[in-house]
C-alpha cells in the first residue's frame, strides 16, 4: 500500500521564505559593507591625491646678492681765472728843460709850483710839486697815467688825490702817503700805484744827485668830455 503524502504548498513556501529571509539580510549587509568599503577607499585615495597636490616641493635657490652701484661722477674742478690787471698806459717823455721857478705869492719862499699836462684818452693829470729843499727840484722823466677806476668812470665821478712822497738819489719814488683826496678813498689806490712807477731826475747838489723828501703831487682825475 502506497502512502502518498500531500504537502501543502503554502506551508512549504512559508518555511522557505522563513529560511531565505536571514540569507537575504546577510547578503544585503555584505553588499552594503562592500559598497561602504569601496566608497571609503575611494575617499582615502582622493584625499591622498589632494594632499600630494597641496605639498608642493620647494627647491632652495641660491641667494644672489647684488652690490649697489654707486655712480661717482667726475669731480668738479674749480677753474680759477687769473685776475686781469688793468692796462696802464705808459707815456715816455723826453727830459724837460727846467726853467727857473718863481715862488708862489702865497708861499713862504721855500715852496714852488710846477704844472704840466699829461695827455691821455681817459683822464687829465695835473701835477703840482712843492718842496722845501733849495731851488733845484727833482723833475719827472717817466710818468704812468693812473688807471681810472671802473666804478667812478661808470658813475661819472671826478676828483683829485694829493700825495706826499720822496725821491731817492737814483730817481725812484718812495715813502708814498695820501695827504688828502676828494672824494675820499675813490682814487687813492689808482693814484698810489701810478706814482710808484714814476721816475725822476734827482736833485743835484754840488754836482751830485741827492735824495729829496717832502715832495707833494696832486693828481687830478677828470673824465674826457
Amino acid at each position: 500500500m502506497q502512502t502518498i503524502s500531500i504537502t501543502n504548498p503554502l506551508l512549504h513556501s512559508q518555511s522557505s521564505s522563513q529560511w531565505l529571509t536571514p540569507v537575504k539580510k546577510a547578503g544585503k549587509a555584505t553588499l552594503l559593507l562592500g559598497a561602504g568599503a569601496i566608497v571609503t577607499s575611494s575617499l582615502f585615495v582622493m584625499m591622498a591625491e589632494l594632499i600630494k597636490q597641496d605639498q608642493v616641493q620647494v627647491t632652495s635657490t641660491p641667494v644672489v646678492t647684488i652690490d649697489p652701484i654707486i655712480y661717482q661722477g667726475e669731480e668738479e674742478k674749480t677753474i680759477v681765472r687769473p685776475k686781469i690787471k688793468p692796462i696802464e698806459k705808459v707815456i715816455k717823455t723826453p727830459p724837460t728843460k727846467v726853467e727857473p721857478l718863481e715862488p708862489n705869492n702865497n708861499s713862504t719862499g721855500n715852496e714852488y709850483t710846477f704844472n704840466t699836462t699829461v695827455p691821455s684818452n681817459e683822464l687829465n693829470v695835473e701835477i703840482n710839486l712843492n718842496s722845501t729843499q733849495g731851488d733845484m727840484q727833482a723833475t719827472p722823466q717817466f710818468r704812468v697815467d693812473p688807471t681810472y677806476p671802473v666804478e667812478a668812470s661808470r658813475d661819472g665821478i671826478e676828483g683829485w688825490v694829493k700825495l706826499g712822497f720822496s725821491v731817492t738819489a737814483s730817481g725812484s719814488v718812495t715813502d708814498i702817503s695820501i695827504i688828502d683826496s676828494k672824494p675820499s678813498n675813490v682814487f687813492n689806490r689808482a693814484a698810489r700805484r701810478a706814482l710808484k712807477k714814476w721816475k725822476y731826475k734827482p736833485q743835484i747838489v754840488d754836482g751830485k744827485p741827492v735824495a729829496q723828501t717832502n715832495m707833494v703831487v696832486v693828481l687830478d682825475f677828470k673824465l674826457e668830455q
